[in-house]
């Protein structure tokens, strides 16, 4: 269940003002590999960036993406900074200038809470994860 993952920890919930703030109005779950790569500060970079502004990167390129494209599911990218020694996914791709901007494609999916809670839920994940 979701409850259930948010609890161990595979799923992350996003604070709801935060949310709110980039125009989404339903609650938000990001994946463990989502908020462990491209939310918290990689090492290395920490007084470079904060994890307030790379969680409102997420979900302010998802919330322009989803105002023009009505789905269920919805892919998005945005630009983030990872160290040159993070490993480059297949959901990645690096601008030929700058060796520690990637080009990051993301999907999000609109469904049900849970099997027991039918309020919607926005969970964003890599583009390999169910």
């Amino acid at each position: 269940t979701t409850a259930q993952a948010v609890e161990d920890g595979e799923l992350i919930l996003v604070d709801t003002s935060t949310s709110s703030e980039a125009g989404i109005r339903y609650p938000v779950y990001l994946t463990r590999s989502v908020y462990d790569k491209y939310v918290k500060v990689p090492e290395g970079m920490e007084g470079l960036q904060d994890e307030e502004g790379r969680l409102w990167d997420v979900l302010l390129m998802f919330a322009i993406k989803a105002q023009v494209t009505k789905s269920a599911v919805l892919f998005f990218h945005f630009i983030c900074q990872l160290p040159l020694q993070a490993e480059l996914e297949s959901n990645e791709k690096r601008p030929i200038k700058n060796e520690l901007v990637r080009d990051v494609h993301l999907k999000a999916i609109c469904t049900a809470t849970d099997f027991d809670n039918p309020a919607p839920s926005i969970f964003i994940m890599k583009p390999s994860e169910d």
